[in-house]
Protein backbone atom coordinates (compact mmCIF):
# COMPACT_ATOMS: atom_id res chain seq x y z
CA UNK A 1 0.00 0.00 0.00
CA UNK A 2 1.24 3.48 -0.65
CA UNK A 3 2.45 5.59 1.89
CA UNK A 4 2.00 8.83 0.79
CA UNK A 5 2.58 10.60 4.32
CA UNK A 6 5.90 8.63 5.23
CA UNK A 7 8.09 10.44 7.75
CA UNK A 8 5.74 13.47 7.58
CA UNK A 9 4.27 14.85 10.99
CA UNK A 10 1.05 16.75 11.12
CA UNK A 11 -1.69 18.47 13.77
CA UNK A 12 -5.51 18.26 12.95
CA UNK A 13 -7.44 20.64 14.83
CA UNK A 14 -10.57 19.45 15.69
CA UNK A 15 -9.71 16.16 15.53
CA UNK A 16 -11.54 14.36 17.76
CA UNK A 17 -14.75 13.92 15.54
CA UNK A 18 -16.24 14.44 11.96
CA UNK A 19 -13.70 16.01 9.28
CA UNK A 20 -11.06 15.96 11.80
CA UNK A 21 -11.20 12.39 12.84
CA UNK A 22 -11.36 11.03 9.06
CA UNK A 23 -8.38 13.06 8.30
CA UNK A 24 -6.19 11.76 11.30
CA UNK A 25 -7.16 8.30 10.84
CA UNK A 26 -6.45 8.67 6.62
CA UNK A 27 -3.21 10.60 7.93
CA UNK A 28 -2.18 7.25 9.88
CA UNK A 29 -3.15 5.01 7.06
CA UNK A 30 -1.24 6.90 4.99
CA UNK A 31 2.12 6.62 6.78
CA UNK A 32 2.41 9.38 8.83
CA UNK A 33 5.49 9.44 11.10
CA UNK A 34 2.90 11.26 13.70
CA UNK A 35 -0.30 12.63 13.92
CA UNK A 36 -0.94 15.28 16.63
CA UNK A 37 -5.17 15.30 17.43
CA UNK A 38 -5.79 18.18 19.12
CA UNK A 39 -9.63 19.12 20.34
CA UNK A 40 -11.09 20.98 23.08
CA UNK A 41 -13.32 17.91 23.84
CA UNK A 42 -10.56 14.87 23.88
CA UNK A 43 -8.93 12.97 27.12
CA UNK A 44 -4.79 13.88 26.85
CA UNK A 45 -3.74 10.40 26.06
CA UNK A 46 -1.69 8.83 23.50
CA UNK A 47 -3.60 5.94 22.28
CA UNK A 48 -0.61 4.62 19.64
CA UNK A 49 2.70 5.52 18.67
CA UNK A 50 1.57 7.51 16.19
CA UNK A 51 -1.43 9.30 17.37
CA UNK A 52 -0.96 11.77 20.09
CA UNK A 53 -3.86 13.68 21.97
CA UNK A 54 -3.56 16.98 23.48
CA UNK A 55 -6.73 18.51 25.02
CA UNK A 56 -6.63 22.28 22.82
CA UNK A 57 -8.49 25.22 22.98
CA UNK A 58 -7.71 26.80 19.80
CA UNK A 59 -9.14 30.15 20.75
CA UNK A 60 -6.28 30.31 23.71
CA UNK A 61 -3.07 30.78 22.35
CA UNK A 62 -0.82 29.24 25.46
CA UNK A 63 -3.33 26.18 24.97
CA UNK A 64 -2.04 25.88 21.41
CA UNK A 65 1.89 26.55 22.07
CA UNK A 66 1.53 23.78 24.53
CA UNK A 67 0.53 21.59 22.03
CA UNK A 68 3.04 22.52 19.52
CA UNK A 69 5.70 22.11 21.56
CA UNK A 70 4.13 18.74 22.89
CA UNK A 71 4.07 17.73 18.45
CA UNK A 72 7.75 18.78 18.55
CA UNK A 73 8.92 17.26 21.80
CA UNK A 74 7.39 14.00 20.36
CA UNK A 75 7.94 13.52 16.86
CA UNK A 76 10.66 16.16 16.13
CA UNK A 77 8.84 18.14 13.57
CA UNK A 78 5.62 19.61 11.88
CA UNK A 79 5.04 19.65 8.23
CA UNK A 80 1.46 19.94 7.58
CA UNK A 81 -1.43 21.89 9.80
CA UNK A 82 -5.02 21.16 9.14
CA UNK A 83 -7.24 23.97 10.88
CA UNK A 84 -10.08 22.31 11.54
CA UNK A 85 -10.78 23.32 14.83
CA UNK A 86 -14.68 25.06 14.39
CA UNK A 87 -18.31 25.68 15.98
CA UNK A 88 -21.53 26.65 14.35
CA UNK A 89 -23.98 27.77 16.89
CA UNK A 90 -27.37 28.32 16.04
CA UNK A 91 -27.83 31.89 16.85
CA UNK A 92 -29.62 34.57 14.30
CA UNK A 93 -29.02 38.49 13.99
CA UNK A 94 -32.23 39.19 16.73
CA UNK A 95 -29.59 37.11 19.42
CA UNK A 96 -26.38 38.26 17.72
CA UNK A 97 -24.76 39.99 20.95
CA UNK A 98 -21.05 40.83 20.97
CA UNK A 99 -19.62 37.79 23.55
CA UNK A 100 -21.11 35.30 21.24
CA UNK A 101 -20.11 37.36 17.47
CA UNK A 102 -16.37 37.06 19.24
CA UNK A 103 -16.44 33.61 20.73
CA UNK A 104 -17.11 32.10 16.76
CA UNK A 105 -14.34 34.11 15.34
CA UNK A 106 -11.83 33.57 18.27
CA UNK A 107 -12.31 29.27 17.69
CA UNK A 108 -13.01 29.39 13.91
CA UNK A 109 -10.86 32.09 12.83
CA UNK A 110 -8.44 33.16 15.55
CA UNK A 111 -7.81 29.77 15.94
CA UNK A 112 -6.39 28.89 12.97
CA UNK A 113 -4.14 32.25 13.09
CA UNK A 114 -2.86 30.95 16.66
CA UNK A 115 -1.93 27.59 15.16
CA UNK A 116 -0.31 28.77 11.99
CA UNK A 117 2.15 31.72 14.26
CA UNK A 118 3.45 27.94 16.61
CA UNK A 119 3.98 25.86 12.70
CA UNK A 120 5.21 28.53 11.04
CA UNK A 121 8.76 28.97 12.44
CA UNK A 122 8.80 24.61 12.07
CA UNK A 123 7.77 24.75 8.38
CA UNK A 124 10.29 27.58 8.05
CA UNK A 125 13.49 26.03 8.93
CA UNK A 126 12.98 23.05 7.25
CA UNK A 127 11.96 24.87 4.02
CA UNK A 128 8.50 22.48 4.04
CA UNK A 129 4.72 22.71 4.90
CA UNK A 130 1.54 22.06 4.12
CA UNK A 131 -1.38 24.25 5.53
CA UNK A 132 -5.27 23.43 4.83
CA UNK A 133 -7.87 25.50 6.31
CA UNK A 134 -11.23 24.26 6.19
CA UNK A 135 -13.36 26.98 5.75
CA UNK A 136 -17.13 26.63 4.64
CA UNK A 137 -19.77 26.93 1.89
CA UNK A 138 -20.85 29.67 4.17
CA UNK A 139 -18.20 31.69 3.18
CA UNK A 140 -19.22 32.34 0.42
CA UNK A 141 -23.13 31.86 0.56
CA UNK A 142 -23.10 33.27 4.19
CA UNK A 143 -24.11 32.21 7.58
CA UNK A 144 -27.44 29.76 6.41
CA UNK A 145 -28.41 28.25 9.40
CA UNK A 146 -25.68 29.21 12.32
CA UNK A 147 -24.33 31.79 13.33
CA UNK A 148 -24.05 35.47 11.34
CA UNK A 149 -20.14 35.62 12.17
CA UNK A 150 -19.46 31.51 10.86
CA UNK A 151 -19.82 32.69 7.32
CA UNK A 152 -17.49 35.69 8.51
CA UNK A 153 -15.06 33.41 10.23
CA UNK A 154 -15.02 31.02 7.34
CA UNK A 155 -14.22 34.03 4.80
CA UNK A 156 -11.53 35.51 6.79
CA UNK A 157 -9.53 31.98 6.99
CA UNK A 158 -9.66 32.12 2.75
CA UNK A 159 -8.45 36.06 3.24
CA UNK A 160 -5.65 34.47 5.42
CA UNK A 161 -5.13 31.33 3.02
CA UNK A 162 -4.29 33.56 0.11
CA UNK A 163 -2.12 35.97 2.43
CA UNK A 164 -0.22 33.41 3.45
CA UNK A 165 0.40 31.73 0.43
CA UNK A 166 2.23 34.75 -1.51
CA UNK A 167 4.25 35.08 2.05
CA UNK A 168 5.35 31.61 2.29
CA UNK A 169 5.82 30.08 -1.69
CA UNK A 170 9.45 30.91 -1.71
CA UNK A 171 10.03 29.03 1.56
CA UNK A 172 8.48 25.64 0.09
CA UNK A 173 5.10 25.83 2.07
CA UNK A 174 2.34 25.29 -0.13
CA UNK A 175 -0.93 27.03 1.67
CA UNK A 176 -4.84 26.00 0.67
CA UNK A 177 -8.58 25.86 1.57
CA UNK A 178 -11.36 23.50 1.45
CA UNK A 179 -15.01 24.94 1.35
CA UNK A 180 -17.14 22.03 2.78
CA UNK A 181 -20.83 21.80 1.74
CA UNK A 182 -23.05 19.93 4.00
CA UNK A 183 -20.95 16.93 5.22
CA UNK A 184 -22.69 14.51 7.76
CA UNK A 185 -20.77 15.19 10.81
CA UNK A 186 -21.90 16.12 14.30
CA UNK A 187 -22.12 19.61 13.75
CA UNK A 188 -24.84 19.33 10.74
CA UNK A 189 -26.88 17.13 12.98
CA UNK A 190 -27.23 20.12 15.43
CA UNK A 191 -29.02 21.97 12.70
CA UNK A 192 -31.86 19.03 13.01
CA UNK A 193 -33.26 16.83 10.50
CA UNK A 194 -35.18 19.52 8.29
CA UNK A 195 -31.88 21.61 7.42
CA UNK A 196 -30.00 18.29 6.80
CA UNK A 197 -32.88 17.34 4.03
CA UNK A 198 -32.53 20.91 2.74
CA UNK A 199 -28.88 20.91 2.65
CA UNK A 200 -29.13 17.49 0.79
CA UNK A 201 -31.79 18.65 -2.03
CA UNK A 202 -29.30 21.84 -2.74
CA UNK A 203 -26.86 19.57 -3.94
CA UNK A 204 -27.23 18.25 -7.61
CA UNK A 205 -25.93 14.27 -5.98
CA UNK A 206 -28.71 14.96 -3.75
CA UNK A 207 -26.76 13.48 -0.35
CA UNK A 208 -24.61 14.60 2.02
CA UNK A 209 -20.53 14.17 1.65
CA UNK A 210 -18.71 11.85 4.27
CA UNK A 211 -16.17 13.10 6.37
CA UNK A 212 -13.67 10.24 4.70
CA UNK A 213 -14.67 12.39 1.16
CA UNK A 214 -13.03 15.72 2.60
CA UNK A 215 -10.32 14.02 4.21
CA UNK A 216 -9.52 12.62 0.79
CA UNK A 217 -9.64 16.28 -0.05
CA UNK A 218 -7.29 17.29 2.37
CA UNK A 219 -4.56 14.41 1.54
CA UNK A 220 -4.47 15.81 -2.33
CA UNK A 221 -3.60 19.38 -0.70
CA UNK A 222 -0.89 17.83 1.08
CA UNK A 223 0.43 15.61 -0.78
CA UNK A 224 2.94 15.36 -3.83
CA UNK A 225 -0.24 15.21 -6.07
CA UNK A 226 -0.92 19.15 -5.71
CA UNK A 227 2.60 20.82 -5.82
CA UNK A 228 1.73 23.65 -8.05
CA UNK A 229 -1.66 24.56 -5.92
CA UNK A 230 -0.77 27.39 -3.60
CA UNK A 231 -3.56 29.85 -2.24
CA UNK A 232 -6.89 28.18 -3.53
CA UNK A 233 -9.48 27.46 -2.34
CA UNK A 234 -11.25 23.97 -3.29
CA UNK A 235 -14.89 23.15 -3.30
CA UNK A 236 -16.07 20.13 -1.86
CA UNK A 237 -19.94 20.38 -2.03
CA UNK A 238 -21.43 17.87 -4.55
CA UNK A 239 -22.36 20.91 -7.08
CA UNK A 240 -24.77 22.35 -4.25
CA UNK A 241 -22.42 25.80 -4.99
CA UNK A 242 -20.65 26.12 -8.76
CA UNK A 243 -17.95 28.00 -8.39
Amino acid sequence: MSKPLSGKVAIVTGGASGIGKAVVELFVESGAAGVTCADVAIAEGDPGQVVLSVQTDVSDNEQVKRMADQTIERFGRIDILVNNAGIAPMIRWPDVTVDNWRHVLDVNLNGAFHCVLEVLPYMRRQKFGRIVNISSVGAFLGSITAHPAYGVSKAGLIAMTKSLAKECADQGILVNAIAPGSIDTPMLESFGEQARKHFADASPLKRQGSPRELADAVMFLVSESSTYITGSTLHVNGGSLLV
